[in-house]
């Protein structure tokens, strides 16, 4: 049985899959500007196989996950609806459509659909990628509610799942940011205060589990700046901007290129 599909679409996929595979190398060696080159080739070669009727669900999946990779959010959608109407998921398939089609919903400006969608992939069972994702959701949510309960009580639980993890350890310092900002607005300094201290301690432990996190490296020099120490902001900006802003970032290339305009060089 061709795990592909048909002939034409075999053929492409498997070299669209290879090229994907190859610019993941690259992009996990730094190498991003020929990680860039293999993973445009992958996008025009999965095109191809879509188009002459690629239906199998890891494919797919993959074809999705760089689509969203390169900004391509709608197309995405296409993908993720054609494994979502494809008979005979598997739990696993399911679960994993979940999760990536929340990410395309909430990149869409659907955050109250994509946090019902990962919700539901939650009652199946949460891991880390549950925990990493509904959590930063839950924080983003919170930020336009001005309603912290849920985001607080979720991000916690998420620390005592795994209090190592630094993209668990980011979301909390993300939200003891906006806690922070909701407690100024509030004319509560002694609790802002006392917010941001957390934050920086969350971000501290984040830094030191993945130097080259993106998010981390950009919060830290927004806090940094914000405090005067323009020296040390420019050394965390200077690093995000030449690391990789990946489509689950909530921090994009030109939100860090904002920020680095504002420290003095």
């Amino acid at each position: 049985m061709n795990i592909f599909g048909n002939g034409k679409a075999a053929r492409a996929g498997t070299q669209a899959y290879r090229c994907h595979l190859d610019g993941n190398k690259l992009l996990e060696a730094g190498k991003i500007q020929e990680a860039r080159k293999k993973h445009v080739e992958a996008l025009r070669l999965y095109a191809e196989a879509f188009q002459d009727g690629l239906d199998r669900v890891g494919m797919l999946m993959s074809y999705g996950i760089l689509l969203m990779r390169d900004g391509q959010y709608e197309k995405a959608r296409d993908v993720f609806l054609r494994v979502h109407y494809k008979a005979g998921l598997t739990k696993d398939e399911r679960f994993e459509l979940r999760i990536n089609y929340s990410v395309c919903l909430w990149r869409l400006g659907k955050l109250t659909d994509a946090i019902a969608t990962i919700k539901r992939a939650a009652e199946d069972g949460k891991t880390t990628t549950i925990y990493t994702t509904l959590g930063l959701f839950l924080v983003l949510e919170a930020e336009q509610t001005g309603v912290f309960s849920e985001a607080v009580a979720f991000n916690e639980e998420a620390l005592e799942y795994d209090d190592e993890d630094a993209a668990i350890l980011d979301n909390l310092g993300l939200l003891h940011m906006a806690l922070c900002e909701q407690a100024l607005k509030a004319s509560d300094s002694p609790a802002a205060a006392e917010q941001r201290r957390l934050a920086y301690d969350y971000l501290t432990r984040a830094h030191k589990r993945r130097p080259r996190q993106v998010t981390t490296l950009y919060y830290l020099a927004k806090l940094l700046h914000e405090d005067g120490q323009e020296e040390r902001a420019r050394e965390f900006i200077d690093a995000a901007l030449a690391g990789n802003f990946s489509f689950i970032c909530p921090v994009s290339r030109e939100m860090a290129e904002a920020l680095r305009s504002e420290i003095p060089a």
